[in-house]
């Protein structure tokens, strides 16, 4: 009797401390939970907590007509069977400002939210660059202690927003894994990300001396962009770029109610709002009638940074011959291996896990919106070509 009393206890006490280890934290528990159970890639998941992006969707890219029609239809079926091959989502091609191809997947549309990944790396460069144009950020080479009290001390402080930007920042890095006590995993599926976030050490490395991908920076440039504002990112998202480019409703995903925004992925929305976003890089700052950053800016997110070839502020290049070394880290599932180089050397492109891809073509006019599968342990089929997309549409140009 002693002992299944004890028993008792002890399972009450273990009840009581998984009790309270949730209710501290009861996001993080929750996300751990959907991350050890494997998810269906067939329909995109939308992360929660979020908030909501109000857009309205004034603003239409035109479909080509019969005669407007600028690919050759053999070459729009190549890309519309190649997006079905790799289960994608969606696919959107805009030539000349008009739509040749708008493809979804059975069960999807135009209103249907995909999930971004860090394409929204690049949409956060943009904003970046806004806030500077507004004079509400000083300059891009600002040290980020200038913004974030807690970095004041060196040399986390005297990190500048460029090397945040060009991915050279000379922090750690945290790596994955499934233990949720960790700092590396807390950083991302915690309700109070920016504890961890704002913990990062630096690296043994000098900051602007090399390229080392690394999240935490573009979370570090979304602190940033709020402490300059003093609003929430969405709310700025919202008012100095999806309203004014004509975009439709979206979704930020947040660290916890009413809590903070993860910049460096996850941005839900649609396909069709990938394009215009397209569409206002191509137009170098303008869509809709509205000037939302200048050509002065679009050309220094798409400048070749001092520290690699393939990247420039927070958007990758892709016009080398050579292929970019991220296509040999497994991780990377070859989403940036190509078998030929591209037809056009202007090429660049937001890139987000699972191959969501915006690419943009200045000198052949086109922008090309993939999205798919993004979660999971491999949203993407092996085989995958980088350059067959932009490559196929190109060859097909009449």
């Amino acid at each position: 009797m002693r002992r299944f009393r004890l028993t008792i206890l002890l399972l009450i006490a273990i009840a009581v401390a998984f009790s309270i280890l949730y209710f501290e934290d009861p996001w993080l528990w929750r996300r751990f939970a959907t991350t050890i159970i494997p998810l269906g890639n067939e329909q995109p998941q939308i992360l929660k907590p979020n908030e909501p992006i109000t857009g309205g969707g004034s603003f239409a890219l035109p479909r080509a007509t019969t005669e407007e029609r600028t690919i050759d239809p053999l070459a729009i079926k190549a890309v519309e069977d190649y997006a079905a091959r790799f289960d994608s989502h969606a696919l959107i091609v805009v030539h000349k400002g008009k739509i040749q191809t708008e493809w979804y997947a059975q069960g999807l549309d135009r209103n249907s939210l995909t999930q971004s990944q860090s394409m929204h790396k690049s949409l956060l460069a943009l904003l970046i660059g806004v806030a500077i144009e507004a004079g509400i950020i000083d300059s891009i080479d600002d040290p980020v202690g200038k913004y974030i009290p807690e970095w004041l001390d060196r040399p986390r402080g005297d990190i500048t927003l460029r090397e945040l930007m060009m991915m050279s920042s000379g922090l750690a890095q945290y790596d994955f894994t499934l233990n949720p006590f960790s700092d590396d995993f807390r950083w991302l599926y915690s309700g109070a990300s920016q504890t961890y976030v704002l913990k990062t050490p630096m690296a043994d490395w000098n900051p602007g001396t090399r390229f080392d991908y690394n999240n935490i920076n573009a979370e570090l440039l979304g602190t940033v962009l709020e402490a300059a504002t003093g609003r929430r990112y969405a709310e700025y998202l919202e008012a100095r770029l999806w309203k004014p480019m004509g975009g439709q409703d979206a979704l930020v995903w947040l660290d916890s109610e009413f809590g903070d925004a993860f910049t460096s992925c996850c941005l839900m929305a649609t396909a069709m709002d990938w394009a215009r976003i397209g569409q206002l890089m191509l137009n170098r700052g303008r869509i809709n009638g509205n000037r939302i950053v200048s050509g002065v800016w679009i050309d220094e997110m798409t400048r070749r940074s001092p520290v690699s070839k393939w990247y420039g502020l927070q958007t990758w290049l892709a016009y080398e011959e050579a292929v970019n070394p991220r296509s040999q880290i497994p991780s990377a599932m070859g989403a940036y291996d190509r078998r030929e180089p591209f037809l056009a050397r202007d090429v660049y492109y937001f890139s987000g896990r699972g191959a969501q891809r915006v690419y943009i073509v200045p000198s052949r006019e086109l922008v090309i919106v993939r999205l798919g599968p993004a979660l999971g342990r491999a949203p993407l089929k092996p085989g995958w070509d980088n350059a067959f997309l932009v490559n196929s549409v190109i060859s097909g140009m009449q």
